[in-house]
């Protein structure tokens, strides 16, 4: 038994007993008191009801509503809402008290608790109204924690429901408070209840110049092809508008669940630009005013996307625009899916290999045997050992995600340093000043030690020349 319990307890037993013992007890305190028995009872025995009273009070507060109940409904019930319970058992039981034990009437009692009761009830509505519609959503179940809804514009997982406000966190990590009685007015939708295929839309204007048969065939092969997109139905294409910029299409897609829709958005958008850069299609240009005559927009091809990416490699640092543009051109490209080996501890491969999109582990052992992993992300590289001093690979390198990695060979780099033999200093120079600036014992040094990267410029120079015969 709790300790609250057991004091209310045993509280009321020893005065139940002491109101029995006329002789005992009740007579001796009339006595001293100077007063009459019946009196003395009465007060003795009200005490007793009044603890009883309070003892049943918080029962109903604490086993009936907040542990039966709240477990009942799988809800958390407020705490005013106990409270309100159990001062109405107090009251109730101060009445009984009054009008049996001491004879009182309570006409003019109770008529003055129902009309504050009434203030109070008018004083609450709001609380009253959000509390039966809380109750209603509880018994009704139209959705759960876990569920994703729809409410208006904001969709978002069901992290509690409180006799109050519903809570939701949305993708955009934002934890939204709705009140429950706003919910009886706004359009909601359970995105987990039965059928969980959701239709995304894709809109975009293409020129007047491109006929609707061509648009159709080239988005509808797109959003097909869009990779890890999975379909709940085949996609359509559809002509919406004629806009001054050109003919606007909607693109609709049925993903299976509706979870996927920030990847699957992204994979069709993707595909789509994609699959009109090589049709050579423009996206039409928003005219301004009545300014016309504007060339379309046209979208960036691969080449220049990669041109950019060798530029932000760090190991192609004070390449010329000419030279970095030869580099991509040489460029290999991988796929590599989740979990996907790229290569192989021991494997003699003399490659470098740039992470272009994705995510690659290095896992390797250290002079203790312990192993150590590395990730690697975009713009960022490995396997420059294996490719300059051409020694074995020293790691397993795996893809954590579906990654796209550019692969520059040995022959590559022998055709680089054929064309342009100003790049064997280049490349020496960048080789030296990265193994510097990792190997720095000193972390707040600015600049690496001129001297030491000297040596190591020359130290790759001679290694390079010696693999590579320049």
């Amino acid at each position: 038994m709790k300790k609250g319990y057991r004091v209310l307890v045993i509280a009321t037993a020893v005065l139940y007993v002491l109101s029995t013992m006329t002789n005992g007890f009740i007579g001796p305190i009339a006595y001293v008191l100077n007063t009459s028995s019946q009196d003395v009872w009465q007060y003795v025995f009200a005490g007793c009801a009044f603890l009883f009273t309070l003892l049943i009070a918080r029962v109903v507060k604490q086993e009936l509503i907040n542990d039966y109940l709240a477990g009942a409904l799988k809800t958390k019930i407020p705490e005013l809402i106990g409270t309100i319970a159990s001062g109405l058992v107090v009251t109730l039981g101060i009445c009984l008290i009054l009008s049996f034990v001491f004879g009182r009437n309570i006409s003019a009692l109770v008529a003055t608790l129902a009309g504050s009761a009434a203030l109070l009830g008018f004083a609450l509505q709001g609380f009253i109204l959000a509390l039966f519609t809380g109750i209603s959503l509880n018994l009704e179940q139209n959705f759960k924690v876990g569920d994703r809804i729809k409410v208006g514009e904001k969709t978002g997982d069901v992290v509690q429901i409180t006799w109050r406000n519903t809570v939701i966190y949305t993708a955009d990590r934002e934890t939204i408070y709705i009140p429950n009685v706003s919910l009886l007015t706004t359009q909601l939708i359970n995105l987990d209840q039965s059928d969980q295929s959701w239709r995304r839309c894709i809109k975009l204007v293409l020129d007047y110049d491109v006929s609707v048969e061509t648009a159709e065939r080239i988005l509808t092969s797109a959003a097909l092809s869009a990779h890890g997109v999975k379909h709940a139905s085949p996609p359509l294409v559809r002509a919406l508008n004629m806009t001054p910029d050109g003919v606007q299409y909607g693109v609709y897609f049925f993903i299976v669940h509706h979870r996927d829709f920030l990847l699957s958005d992204h994979a069709v958008i993707k595909s789509i630009l994609e699959s009109l850069r090589k049709a050579g299609i423009p996206v039409a240009l928003h005219k301004q005013g009545n300014i016309d005559g504007l060339p379309p927009i046209q979208i960036s091809n691969r080449s220049s996307d990669l041109f950019y990416l060798v530029q932000q490699v760090r190991i192609f640092k004070n390449l010329s625009n000419q030279q970095c543009e030869r580099v991509s051109q040489l460029l290999i490209p991988h796929r590599v899916p989740a979990k996907g080996v790229l290569v192989q501890f021991g494997q003699r491969r003399h490659s470098l290999f740039i992470v272009a999109e994705g995510v690659l582990t290095r896992s390797a052992a250290d002079a203790h045997d312990h192993v150590t992993q590395e990730r690697f992300i975009s713009t960022e590289f490995l396997g420059q050992q294996a490719l300059f001093a051409c020694l074995p690979i020293s790691a397993t390198v795996f893809a954590e995600v579906d990654s796209l990695i550019y692969e520059l060979s040995s022959d590559a780099l022998q055709k680089l340093l054929a064309e342009d033999p100003s790049l064997l200093e280049l490349f020496a120079r960048n080789l030296a000043m990265l193994r510097s600036t990792h190997n720095r014992s000193n972390a707040n040094s600015v600049e690496p030690d001129p001297v030491n990267v000297d040596n190591l410029f020359n130290q790759y120079i001679g290694q390079i020349k010696a693999n590579y015969k320049v």
